[in-house]
């Protein structure tokens, strides 16, 4: 994992490698669920972090599956940001504007395939470990009531995986760029389709972490968090992930593909009026199975 100390507070960095938040080894943990299940041959993996021009490995590792996450938190940059913001120059003077209002971004480089990377707003994901502190305190939602600094690692964790989801889900680092007349997606259907997926994603692999054979007492804990998370603090395109943790490939490809080969526009605005309504996973799992029999561009 390569974790570069862009611009964040040393307070934040340094809460991330102090022994109560044991980041890199936590994270590690989890990513080495998803290497033991998925991913052996790590031999052959493409290091991108230090070349100015370079495919996204995505395309050497089937783009459409979501297992690869483990190799591409091998391979893509990872920067500790206090936020979203950037300074923007307006009339000779600079601002700080924020163009990012969540915890983290997947930044893809686009058909000129320069190296993608990941940003991960410290500042953010701390103020929202407290904000859900305060909202569940007095609630029985754990077996292990976390704190404010077990939450951060978690929402750390999570954010993390949440966005290595997005990577895998690129389709602009393909070796053949597609047309952009394929994208021709409602920009909603995109959102809504793409968020929730990466959220079904992290709670997939933290629900298996979770499982795993090992005793350590807040495993459990931290799905439960996850979980409860995305239901109360993240907007409904997110929440949706929670419904649809039980997603296979077919799943996952459906949400790549149709930004490949398009989708009728009614077949899109049919999909997002169900997600957006009182969905099951059952309907939405029969939608996503349309949606593939159906592509307007046939490989």
């Amino acid at each position: 994992m390569k974790i570069v100390n862009y611009d964040a507070d040393k307070n934040f960095v340094d809460k991330i490698w102090a022994s109560k938040i044991p980041f890199p080894r936590y994270v590690k943990g989890v990513l080495e669920t998803l290497e033991r299940t998925f991913y052996r041959g790590f031999n052959d993996y493409q290091d991108i972090s230090k070349q100015n021009f370079s495919p996204s490995p995505v395309r050497k590792f089937e783009c459409g599956r979501y297992e690869n996450l483990a190799v591409l938190l091998h391979a893509i940059p990872i920067y500790l940001r206090n936020d979203g913001t950037r300074p923007i120059e307006y009339q000779g003077q600079y601002e700080e504007i924020r163009i990012v209002d969540l915890l983290g971004a997947y930044i893809s480089r686009g058909p000129r395939k320069k190296t993608p990377y990941i940003e991960l707003y410290l500042r953010e994901i701390y103020s929202a470990a407290e904000e859900f502190y305060e909202k569940y305190k007095n609630k029985n939602w754990f077996d292990r009531k976390p704190s404010v600094i077990s939450g951060f690692k978690y929402l750390l964790t999570k954010v993390l995986i949440h966005e290595l989801a997005h990577a895998a889900l690129d389709i602009f680092n393909l070796e053949d760029t597609p047309l952009s007349d394929k994208l021709s997606t409602c920009p909603e259907f995109r959102k809504w389709r793409e968020e929730s997926m990466a959220n079904a994603v992290a709670l997939r692999i933290i629900k298996d972490f979770s499982e795993d054979t090992s005793t350590a007492p807040d495993k459990k804990t931290f799905y439960e968090y996850a979980k409860k998370f995305m239901q109360e603090m993240q907007p409904e395109e997110y929440a949706l992930g929670v419904l649809m943790e039980d997603f296979d490939a077919d799943d996952f490809n459906s949400v790549f593909e149709a930004k490949i080969k398009g989708v009728d526009p009614m077949l899109q605005q049919e999909w997002l009026d169900y997600a957006q309504g009182t969905p099951n996973w059952d309907g939405l799992k029969a939608l996503n199975e349309k949606i593939n029999s159906t592509f307007l561009t046939k490989k």
